[in-house]
């Protein structure tokens, strides 16, 4: 295997809690508490802000306005999860992760990140955790508004360090992301066990975090 690409949300950084809370301030405020926010989240907390946002746009009524769907997009980072994050101390990586980055950087094996964050997460994410460490953040693939979905993030990420999709490792939380990396052409993932784990050829590994990992696959 040449290559590793990494999801960050719920991957790398368990934030499951975060997100949640970070999406409940943002609708309700959006919303002023019209919209039944559980249901709405089950249907679309993995897709990006700005479809999440343009779908409550709708759910109103309200003017289809790019600048104001960015606008609640990017509050939702700023204003909640971003001050959630500082205000609790949640700047830990999963369990395992950092020896686990540490042992690819130490074997010369390539590695990405490919992530649907808007920059302004990125930039967060980097400050917090320190990830110029590992990943070269010119090269990482993230939400920029150049890419139609996942598939396109993860073939792009992997160009970006040189290698083809199909020689990667994919470590991945969401089912939905899983689904769009195999798309993509990828042959090997390890997953983030959920209850929705399917029962896949390309899944390598299910793991909880990453002191459980494999290191033989990567030999």
């Amino acid at each position: 295997m040449k290559a590793v690409l990494f999801d960050y949300n719920g991957t790398l950084f368990f934030d499951a809690d975060i997100n949640y809370y970070a999406w409940k301030e943002t609708i309700d405020e959006l919303s002023n508490g019209y919209i039944d926010f559980d249901v709405v989240y089950e249907d679309y907390k993995s897709v990006r802000n700005y479809l999440f946002v343009e779908k409550i746009f709708e759910m109103m009524g309200f003017d289809h306005d790019e600048e104001k769907i960015m606008y609640w997009a990017n509050r939702k980072e700023t204003n909640y999860y971003h001050k959630y994050c500082l205000e609790h101390k949640r700047n830990k990586m999963a369990p395992g992760a950092e020896e686990f980055l540490n042992y690819l950087k130490e074997n010369n094996i390539p590695i990405n990140l490919c992530t649907a964050s808007l920059k302004v997460n990125v930039d967060f994410y980097y400050d917090l955790l320190h990830l110029e460490k590992w990943f070269d953040k010119d090269l990482i693939a993230y939400d920029d508004g150049t890419f139609e979905n996942k598939v396109e993030m993860y073939k792009a990420a992997a160009e970006r360090i040189g290698v083809d999709i199909k020689d990667c490792f994919v470590i991945e939380d969401s089912l939905s992301s899983i689904n769009q990396a195999i798309k993509a052409g990828c042959k090997n993932i390890i997953a983030i066990k959920k209850t929705d784990t399917p029962d896949y050829p390309e899944i390598k590994q299910v793991i909880n975090d990453f002191t459980e990992i494999d290191y033989s696959l990567f030999k």
